[in-house]
Parts: structure tokens; C-alpha cells; sequence
């Protein structure tokens, strides 16, 4: 359940930036599971540490890449493998 939850947390990710007002304006009209929630408004919840990772993964920043994946318990393998499949996904998808 919580891959699911993850997902939208990722997609979501970007909303206020796209939509150029604050986050949690841009989330009060829309209804997510809390753990989304805290993980977008309060970087907080089972889902911080993992888009702590995306944010590293698509800024290109070191330090905090090496922090948040050993926060999961992974390597830089296991992290750049699962973010090649990522990308790829979405070329599929035409993105």
C-alpha cells in the first residue's frame, strides 16, 4: 500500500512549483493519505526519506544522496539501477 502512496507522493512532488503557489495551498483542494501529506508539507512520515532520495537523485546532490540512501539501507547500486528503471518507465510512458 504504501509503494502506491510513494508514487503519489513523487508525482506531487513538484505541484507547488508547478502551479507557483505553496505547497499547502496547492494540496487543499486535493485529499491524500497523511502519509503523503507529512512527507510533502512537513518532510516527515514513512515517506520523507524516500522523497529525500528522489529530490538527491534529480538535483544531483552527493551528500544528501549518500545520507538518504543509507537511511533506506541502500547502496548507490541499488538506488541508480531502481532510478535507470525508473526513467525508463517513463519513456514508456511519453514523458
Amino acid at each position: 500500500h504504501e509503494s502506491d502512496n510513494a508514487f503519489v507522493t513523487g508525482i506531487f512532488s513538484l505541484l507547488d512549483t508547478m502551479l507557483g503557489v505553496p505547497m499547502k495551498d496547492a494540496l487543499s483542494s486535493v485529499s491524500l493519505p497523511t502519509s503523503v501529506t507529512q512527507a510533502l508539507l512537513d518532510n516527515a512520515g514513512p515517506l520523507a526519506p524516500l522523497l529525500e532520495l528522489t529530490v538527491a537523485c534529480e538535483t544531483g546532490d552527493d551528500a544528501s544522496f549518500a545520507r538518504a540512501a543509507n537511511a533506506l539501507a541502500l547502496n548507490s547500486n541499488q538506488v541508480n539501477w531502481a532510478h535507470v528503471q525508473a526513467l525508463a518507465w517513463a519513456e514508456t510512458m511519453g514523458v
